[in-house]
């Protein structure tokens, strides 16, 4: 058994972790909800916008957008969004999986793989495997602002439509409610494998009840859906960063919650086992002082 001193000595450390993980899980339960206000803010905005571009695509007159269709282009893009800080369980190790996908997909394909990362753990990660970084994001945390989240869409759009990229994935940990959150890709570009995507979630919100020629629209379809397709990739691009943040916070909160009930639970073993400690020693010296009292008489 551990002499009292070091009993203590384990207690007082083990309090202390203790105080750092409850306040790490204080900081990201207030970052999670500030958040998740947004997040269920602007559910409605994404689901209206996706339910305009599906009544496009499905148009008996079909519309013609190189946003929307494939091209020939050998080089493959994914933005892969993982987080600056540990502490978050599996987290990071999902994306990394996920991300491994694509890397053997690209090479089954014979196409060249440019990966854009944000995040210091996916970049040491990759940094320690060797992966050449097309570029790292980070001018902003966590969430872009709407100019830098038009100003990456914008840079991607640009290279999709001259035919440098031919798919563009964003790698993220997708938030669906607080008891779902996992790693999955969001496909942006080619642009109708993201209407489909958001239109056929868990929840489809496609309107089957009406059809494109239901409405009279000015400007016509052709400009209207351009404009459509360029503000759900920005959106997109907001959100899926947006849940990226919401899934890491939620993830933390878990792990830091855990290690704080650990900590507690082995604050009261420690604390058990220094009593039994303390109880053993007075009763020795209780002895001694017997066996001493005796011994004169």
């Amino acid at each position: 058994m551990a002499g009292m001193r070091q009993l203590l000595q384990r207690k007082k450390a083990v309090a202390n972790i203790c105080k750092v993980t409850r306040t790490m899980e204080m900081i990201s339960t207030s970052r999670y909800k500030g958040l998740y206000d947004a997040w269920n803010s602007s559910a409605g905005f994404y689901n209206s916008l996706a339910q305009l571009a599906y009544l496009l695509i499905t148009a008996e007159a079909p519309i013609s957008n190189p946003l929307a269709e494939e091209n020939e282009s050998d080089t493959m893009a994914v933005i892969v969004i993982g987080s600056n800080r540990g502490l978050c369980g599996g987290y990071n190790n999902n994306i990394h999986k996920m991300l491994e996908v694509h890397i053997k997909r690209a090479k089954r394909l014979n196409k060249k793989l440019d990966i854009y990362v944000y995040g210091r753990k996916i970049v040491s990660h990759l940094k320690y495997r060797g992966l050449k970084i097309a570029k790292i994001f980070d001018e902003f945390e966590e969430v872009p602002d709407y100019k830098q989240a038009w100003k990456i869409a914008d840079d991607f759009t640009g290279l999709y439509e001259k035919g440098k990229i031919g798919y563009l994935g964003i790698v993220h940990t997708r938030f669906f409610s607080v008891a779902s959150h996992r790693a999955q890709t969001l496909t942006i570009l080619p642009v109708t494998e993201l209407i489909d995507d958001l239109t056929t979630r868990a929840t489809a919100i496609w309107p089957w009840e009406n059809s494109f020629e239901d409405f009279e629209l000015t400007p016509g379809a052709q400009d209207i859906f351009d404009s459509a397709a360029r503000m759900m990739i920005r959106t997109s691009i907001v959100s899926c960063f947006r849940d990226a943040a919401l899934s890491e916070n939620l993830a933390r909160v878990v792990a830091m919650k855990s290690a704080t009930d650990n900590a507690q639970k082995m604050i009261d073993e420690l604390g058990v086992e220094y009593n039994r400690a303390r109880q053993g020693q007075i009763t020795g010296e209780l002895l001694d002082i017997t066996g001493g009292v005796e011994a004169m008489n």
